[in-house]
């Protein structure tokens, strides 16, 4: 990390905007955020656009979140990325919306567009279904076992039910679940999962929960695991071993199984996007990781 940067947050007077003006300054805020690869991802964007942006990730706490999101624009910062667990949380920032993020009420992307005008953005969803296509691992009406309703769930639904999908979710805490099915069912065909209700074979079953960061599977019925399901996780491990889930869809028999990694660069793609109204290539990029 820049010690300009360390030091301008632990409130030094070190002029923080000559700072600023040699490069465009973007961030990124979560907990955790160590694991994160939206730096390199950045930095790659940065060389291929040919803009000299600077990408830094920041651990914020409940009590420091709000605050050094806020600090940090109101001082030259022309925008930001939010992971969790302050996707929803911070849906109080901006005081302008795009359609996508009115609909989600999850923001992942935030935009200044002037000192005193905010545009929070969402572009997990566009990211994700970016990736399913891409790995081949969605079609029209795909039936799709959702794991999780937090706020990563909220961010990807209404791209699923575009799809024309259908949505079963599954959560531990079921009042949880109920808020999510009842916010999107006007978009398309969303239920809460029953093993009376619901089909045992899906095409695909995604997992949104955070349990991959404490190195855990959420749970589900393993009987609904085939050869044939595609098995993909949101999260994604930085030296590239398999999530705890996929560990999980892999000896259950599951051929197709994949991390978040390209859903990552796709969602991080269309947020430099929003900042520069350039869109790198998704693909090129996520070959570079892969290397």
């Amino acid at each position: 990390m820049d010690i300009t940067v360390i030091t301008y947050f632990l409130g030094t007077d070190m002029n923080i905007e000559n700072f600023i003006k040699k490069k465009k300054y973007i961030a990124l805020f979560g907990n955790p955020v160590d694991h994160s690869l939206s730096p390199i991802i950045h930095s790659n964007f940065s060389k291929e656009i040919n803009i000299n942006y600077n990408y830094n990730s920041f651990l914020c706490t409940k009590s420091n979140f709000f605050t050094k999101v806020i600090k940090f624009l109101r001082n030259g910062g022309l925008g930001c990325n939010i992971t969790v667990p302050f996707k929803k949380k911070s849906f109080i920032i901006p005081n302008k919306y795009t359609k996508i993020a009115k609909i989600s009420g999850s923001i992942n992307t935030l935009i200044k567009l002037s000192d005193y005008n905010i545009l929070g953005d969402n572009t997990d969803g566009i990211g994700l279904i970016f990736d399913l296509k891409r790995l081949q691992y969605i079609k029209k009406r795909s039936q799709i076992l959702l794991l999780g309703s937090g706020g990563a769930a909220y961010s990807i639904i209404y791209h699923l039910l575009q799809e024309k999908c259908s949505v079963c979710v599954l959560n531990r805490t079921i009042s949880k679940a109920v808020k999510l099915v009842n916010r999107f069912k006007i978009f398309g065909n969303i239920s809460l999962f029953s093993t009376d209700t619901c089909i045992n074979n899906f095409d695909l079953i995604i997992n949104v929960t955070s349990c991959g960061l404490y190195n855990k599977s959420p749970d589900f019925p393993k009987n609904l695991v085939f050869p044939h399901t595609r098995c993909y996780d949101v999260s994604y491990s930085k030296t590239r071993i398999l999530t705890p889930f996929l560990l999980l869809c892999k000896s259950l028999g599951s051929k197709y199984i994949s991390d978040g990694l390209g859903m990552l660069v796709a969602q991080a793609a269309y947020s430099c996007f929003s900042w520069f109204n350039v869109l790198p290539n998704i693909k090129k990029n996520i070959d570079l990781l892969y290397k």
